[in-house]
């Protein structure tokens, strides 16, 4: 296993288990409206609550998989690469052009748009994805020379 794939694996489980569990357990405590002070969402009804429980568990259990389903890193990988593509403009959407929906609230903690803050890591989990995919394209065609 090359060590941007299994980096790749762990950066994603750590990140997205993680908000993948509060985002199961209430975004509008977490994240939304009544957050102590990290809030990415101003507005939480209660199909946004829905949805973000949903997406949480999914998150959590796709991330979490290499470890307690046995599913393979390197199909994980190829899983992430569109994922991680997309959601780095999607991060700069929320991070830059959303207006009031993400803007910080006076009780933040950072007086910073919170969205700012996952487009570096975004960033660094869409490298590491791209360097894990370089991996197996450089054991492939090594492979291929030695026949």
């Amino acid at each position: 296993m090359g060590f941007f794939t299994n980096a790749l694996c762990l950066g994603m489980a750590c990140v997205y288990s993680f908000f993948g569990i509060t985002l199961a357990i209430s975004m509008r405590d977490f994240w939304g409206p009544n957050s102590p002070g990290a809030t990415y969402w101003n507005v939480a009804d209660a199909s946004g609550q829905w949805f973000a429980r949903t997406l949480g568990i999914w998150m959590t259990a796709v991330t979490t998989s290499p470890w307690w389903a046995g599913v393979d890193k390197h199909a994980l990988k190829k899983v992430y690469l569109p994922l991680n593509l997309l959601f780095m403009p999607m991060f700069i959407q929320c991070a830059f052009y959303m207006g009031k929906d993400t803007a910080p609230p006076k009780t933040n903690i950072l007086p910073i748009n919170m969205w700012i803050t996952q487009v570096p890591v975004g960033g660094l989990l869409l490298i590491s994805n791209l360097l894990a995919m370089r991996e197996s394209a450089a054991k492939a065609s090594s492979g291929r020379k030695r026949k």
